[in-house]
């Protein structure tokens, strides 16, 4: 390619770019719950969407706290609206612009623990996971048509712990004492119930 053909290109490229609107490439908006995947589809008549302004004053101010942590992070969110898992754990979807590749789909987490709210990010292969526990425990509910509460038996009730590393765990305990460990990496997801 001669130079006057290079100059001419580039100066084409750079008009188009121009006319583009800037919001198509800083794109704020936020998630579903939903858009996380199909698991959240299945419970989505049990679970509830709260407006913020609602919220009790202890769950209020847990929010508060970890709305400044999301943004020092950078994810996107929605800081008007939180969804219900149970009376002790609350859930808001979030989507981060990695430099290259797709947004990422993660979830934060608030769950009260003897009073007090701590929050935990979820992040996408453990959300994932996440996802497929729901997915899988309401479809084998339904196929042995059992009428068994999705819901209550995937909302943490008791964080036991948490790693990050290779591969991410989030180990909690349900309302009925069960423990689930949802393990998240890059090349597997995976949800164990003891």
């Amino acid at each position: 390619m001669n130079r006057r053909n290079f100059l001419t290109s580039g100066t084409l490229t750079a008009g188009a770019l121009s006319l583009v609107p800037t919001s198509i490439f800083a794109n704020n908006n936020t998630i579903s719950i939903f858009s996380i995947g199909k698991g959240f589809n299945s419970i989505s008549d049990q679970i509830q969407h709260l407006s913020v302004k609602f919220l009790s004053k202890n769950v209020l101010k847990a929010h508060t706290k970890l709305l400044i942590k999301l943004d020092e992070k950078g994810y996107n969110y929605s800081n008007s609206d939180i969804v219900q898992l149970s009376n002790n754990c609350y859930a808001i979807p979030l989507s981060k612009k990695p430099l290259i590749g797709f947004d990422s789909k993660e979830l934060a987490l608030l769950i009260e623990q003897n009073g007090v709210y701590k929050h935990y990010i979820l992040n996408e292969p453990t959300s994932i996971a996440f996802n497929s526990l729901i997915e899988n425990f309401s479809r084998n509910s339904e196929a042995q048509s059992l009428n068994l509460d999705t819901l209550n038996f995937i909302s943490p009730n008791e964080v036991i712990g948490t790693s990050f590393g290779k591969e991410n765990t989030f180990t909690y305990k349900n309302v009925s004492g069960n423990t689930i460990t949802l393990k998240g990496s890059s090349k597997k997801q995976v949800a164990i119930i003891s």
